[in-house]
């Protein structure tokens, strides 16, 4: 092996891979070099996951070569490959709940512990490497998301992992979370790990990435270090064409008082209140757990209320449940799509017109025509990517599926449309394309509630933005006249202190 060679971790050279009606990798080449932290970025479905899952051995390649640490790799099983010593990380892990820390870490391994003191002291061993103090014996159901990132590092060092790929790793994770991960990849890097780091957030990419690959369409389209690109460049070799705003400009259609939310509390939430005005986005800031979430389910009637008092257009209404929610017009897109937003089995036809299905449906037959001719509208409207309406919706990329549960609420002719990180795992380009449709929605009437952990997406595209800290909102702000120092300082600073918009709403009504 030549020096040159060795420079190299991983060579993959010509990979192709076909599924049915689509070709998701097209004769593709990259070298990863040793000890270095390797982007790949690129739209949904431009080939990165099946990429990886090639390299794990979930996937058998249809041609192409691939050597790893000097060995030609021809056929491998998952396990085989953590034995090489090449881990993957998901972004939905691969954890067995109901076990604890140390088992998971070591699941299928006791015996090579030497039972279950061997594998608790080695799994505290590798959690203290990394500067994480979980106790082994706590159970994985207990953990909150960036503690199972740990534990799913620790577990890949315990295969003395060469190189680690982790997949949108930081998808759900706070700003603290996110630091702490940062530290443990630089720490990796510096023990010579390789990482390839995969990612639809630029701003991880040009922080951590020594070189970047982009992808797009299942090729190759450019590799160089990260020193030699521009955002511009980036997005433009992503999405193929060039994107001269990452986001529209602003929406400005704001009217009258189209919903007033009066003293709404839960377990979580204390005397929320506040109004959306017809053609608004109004977005929502807070920190994980902060009750974001908690609120716009309660208004849809997703959870339990203890008191409230909800008014549209000045009528006091009665919403108890999801569908008295769609009753009076309001749609919801939820945090997690892929348990809470669609029936994965079922087809993209399906996905779409679940919401109307009463009007589809008569004594308890359902008219497939016209079911198809809905579908097709939202398909050719959205622009959704699908082989056939028929198409098993977990088959599509999460861009698309985004689409499929926004084109369902279309559908109803929401007045208020509820959008829970409407972005989240999603490219640059569905992103944008989702901003403008959140921009016609308004322009057309209605409303929208928007809640982002991506703070930029919250600002350029919000009218006014609510802060939200320990379950109250803590301040209301023009995104167009405050900085985003000052909205988070009110998402975090205001915790058990005198609630000044409290006092203020209070005053107003």
């Amino acid at each position: 092996m030549t020096k040159t060679d060795q420079d190299y971790i991983l060579s993959i050279r010509d990979v192709s891979k076909s599924f049915p009606g689509v070709k998701a990798l097209d004769s593709v080449s990259m070298d990863i070099r040793r000890g270095s932290i390797h982007g790949i970025v690129g739209e949904n479905g431009a080939g990165k996951s099946t990429l990886m899952k090639i390299l794990s051995g979930v996937y058998t390649r249809d041609s192409g070569t691939i050597v790893f640490d000097g060995e030609e790799i021809k056929s491998i099983t998952p396990h085989e490959s953590m034995q090489k010593g090449l881990s993957i990380i998901y972004q939905e892990f691969n954890l067995v709940k109901t076990m604890s820390v140390g088992e998971n870490i070591f699941l299928g391994r006791f015996k090579e512990m030497k039972g279950m003191r061997g594998t608790h002291e080695k799994a505290r061993e590798l959690l203290d490497s990394i500067g994480c103090n979980i106790s082994t014996h706590k159970l994985v159901s207990e953990l909150s998301v960036s503690e199972r990132q740990m534990i799913e590092i620790a577990k890949a060092l315990s295969f003395d992992s060469k190189l680690i790929i982790m997949d949108e790793p930081s998808s759900s994770l706070t700003t603290e979370e996110m630091r702490k991960l940062v530290d443990i990849i630089n720490q990796l890097k510096e023990k010579g790990i390789t990482i390839i780091y995969i990612s639809h957030k630029l701003d991880e990419i040009f922080q951590l990435c020594d070189t970047v690959t982009v992808m797009r369409d299942g090729q190759v389209i450019d590799t160089r270090p990260i020193s030699e690109y521009t955002r511009a460049d980036m997005i433009s070799m992503m999405v193929g064409r060039t994107i001269e705003n990452e986001f529209p400009e602003r929406p400005n259609c704001v009217g009258d008082i189209l919903m007033e939310v009066r003293s709404l509390n839960t377990r979580k939430l204390r005397n929320v209140s506040f109004k959306l005005r017809k053609g608004e986005i109004l977005g929502l800031v807070g920190l994980v757990g902060a009750g974001r979430t908690e609120i716009v389910r309660a208004i849809f009637g997703a959870d339990k209320v203890k008191n409230h008092e909800i008014l549209i257009e000045g009528k006091p209404v009665r919403i108890r449940k999801p569908s008295d929610a769609i009753e009076y017009g309001i749609g919801f897109v939820p945090e997690d799509r892929k348990i809470e937003g669609l029936v994965l089995p079922f087809a993209v036809d399906t996905n779409i017109t679940m919401a109307c299905l009463d009007s589809l449906t008569k004594y308890g037959f359902l008219n497939e025509s016209s079911e198809k001719g809905i579908a097709q509208k939202h398909v050719d409207a959205l622009d959704i990517k699908t082989p056939s309406l028929k198409t098993r919706v977990e088959n599509l990329s999460g861009g698309n599926q985004q689409k499929c549960i926004v084109g369902r609420w279309l559908e109803i002719k929401p007045r208020i449309l509820i959008l829970d990180e409407p972005t989240r795992g999603i490219d640059v380009g569905a992103k944008y394309e989702i901003y403008l449709l959140m921009k016609k929605i308004v322009e057309d009437g209605g409303s929208i509630i928007l809640i982002s952990s991506e703070l930029p997406e919250v600002l350029n595209m919000s009218n006014r933005v609510l802060t939200i800290c320990d379950g109250r909102i803590t301040g209301e702000f023009d995104p167009t006249k405050t900085s985003a120092d000052e909205i988070m300082a009110s998402a975090i600073g205001l915790c058990g202190e005198e609630n000044e918009y409290e006092s203020n709403y209070e005053s107003a009504i």
